[in-house]
C-alpha cells in the first residue's frame, strides 16, 4: 500500500471514530437519564456529581459527590427519599432530597441512576 493510500486508510477511520464519538456523546446528553439529572439533581449535586461544597464549612459538603456511588447505594437511597416522601417522613434536611425522588417514577429513577453511573462516574477519567 503506498503511502498516500495508507494515510487516507487512517484518516478515513479517524473521521469515523470522531463520528462514533460524536453521536454517542449526544446520545447520552439526550438520554431520558440525562434530562432528568439536569432537572432534579443538577442544582444540589453539580454539573458533574461532584456535589456542592457547605458555605459556613467548606471542608463539609451541602450536598455530597455522588459520581462516585455505586449503582446499587444510589438505588437503594433513591428508593429511600421516595419512600420519605410518600409517607411525609423527612427530616429538614432531608425534605429536598426526598421531594426531588417523590416526584419521579421508579423508571425515571432508574435512568437517572444509569446516567450517574454510565456518564458522570467517567467524567473524570
Amino acid at each position: 500500500m503506498e503511502l498516500k493510500q495508507k494515510m487516507s486508510w487512517i484518516l478515513a477511520v479517524g473521521m469515523g471514530l470522531m463520528i462514533i464519538s460524536t453521536w454517542s456523546e449526544t446520545a447520552v446528553a439526550a438520554s431520558p437519564g440525562s434530562q432528568l439529572y439536569q432537572k432534579a439533581c443538577k442544582k444540589c449535586h453539580g454539573e458533574l456529581g461532584q456535589g456542592k461544597k457547605s458555605k459556613a464549612d467548606s471542608g463539609q459538603f451541602k450536598y455530597p459527590p455522588i459520581h462516585e456511588i455505586p449503582e446499587e447505594d444510589l438505588l437503594v437511597a433513591m428508593a429511600a427519599y421516595k419512600e420519605m416522601w410518600q409517607k411525609k417522613s423527612y427530616e429538614k434536611n432531608e425534605k429536598r432530597m426526598a421531594k426531588s425522588a417523590g416526584r419521579l417514577s421508579d423508571e425515571e429513577i432508574k435512568a437517572v441512576i444509569a446516567f450517574i453511573s454510565l456518564q458522570l462516574g467517567r467524567e473524570e477519567e
